[in-house]
């Protein structure tokens, strides 16, 4: 794409009307001092207030803005996902709507990525003075994420992040999984590091994220760790897990027969027994599972080959 402009901006919103031309004026005054070319994309993401008609104010002022707009909220994984289908710069730029990142640090950013980087990801510097029940949560969420992936994070759900293109059209979004961008970034094969920004207190609107954050990013974290450890190779995932329980079970059937042996009854341990018995089942149908899994995976990947060796044909 020799036309491609050097940067895209995707920036998901909702109902953020009050912040949208505030920062649309900061991009184009960070943009100058940086040079080249830059798109805006904005992702209106459902908004219910006036978040839409601001963005046409911006578009109506510059030739460079592009709006995408969704018919309900469906959340930042399908925003960055319709936003980055639409982008078409070189190097894409994420920013949250609400003003907290300063487009003016952008800099920063761009220089480690020099460094050889596919992905800089801008960790909030003060935010334990802006934020701090958001930073004592994100402290020991953080930590399992450095210690699952080997990927020394202090601030992965940063929402400020400069990457190549390649990287934003490598990303397969859904859910919640925006929140692990830098991590499946890196399980695609691409570098990823970070690099201190000032982070702004919120000037207009609330948060849209409450406790109920955390539990569900377990959860995701979950998907993201089987899908990046396991896709491949999903029988280590179900045959691993019915070997745990198919310990747990002849553990308990010894236990019952050497009671037995001791002077004991069946019947004083039918529960041992009957637990003991649904856990070998249950180790046997996992290791099934996993076989079938790795079959399926199997097959998979000789029709992903199949289609590359026709393309390349």
């Amino acid at each position: 794409m020799p036309d491609a402009p050097d940067f895209s901006f995707v920036v998901p919103a909702y109902n953020e009307e009050a912040s949208i031309e505030i920062l649309a004026g900061e991009i184009h005054a960070a943009m100058e001092t940086i040079g080249g070319t830059y798109e805006i994309v904005w992702v209106d993401d459902g908004s219910s207030d006036g978040t839409t008609a601001a963005m046409k104010r911006t578009a109506e002022q510059a030739e460079n803005v592009h709006i995408v707009r969704l018919g309900r909220n469906m959340g930042k994984s399908e925003a960055y996902t319709r936003g980055f289908a639409r982008a078409a710069g070189r190097r894409v730029v994420t920013l949250d709507a609400d003003l907290q990142d300063d487009p003016a640090e952008l800099p920063k950013l761009l220089a480690v990525m020099e460094e050889g980087f596919d992905l800089v990801v801008g960790r909030k510097l003060g935010r334990m003075g802006n934020e701090p029940r958001k930073k004592l949560v994100s402290y020991p969420f953080n930590l399992m994420l450095r210690v699952l992936f080997g990927l020394q994070l202090r601030d992965t759900n940063s929402g400020f992040r400069v990457m190549r293109r390649e990287v934003a059209k490598s990303l397969e979004l859904y859910g919640d999984l925006y929140r692990f961008i830098p991590q499946i970034s890196h399980m695609n094969g691409f570098l990823v590091t970070e690099c201190g920004v000032i982070h702004r207190k919120r000037t207009f609107g609330k948060s849209k994220y409450g406790v109920s954050r955390f539990w569900t990013g377990l959860l995701d974290l979950v998907t993201v760790a089987f899908l990046g450890l396991y896709v491949k190779k999903p029988l280590h995932f179900f045959a691993t897990l019915g070997a745990a329980f198919a310990v747990i079970g002849v553990s308990l059937e010894l236990y019952v027969l050497i009671s037995k042996l001791s002077g004991n009854t069946f019947q004083q341990h039918v529960a041992a027994i009957v637990i003991g018995a649904m856990l070998i089942t249950l180790s046997v149908q996992l290791f099934m599972s996993g076989v079938l899994a790795d079959m399926l995976a199997s097959q998979h990947r000789m029709i992903q080959d199949l289609r590359r060796t026709k393309k390349d044909q």
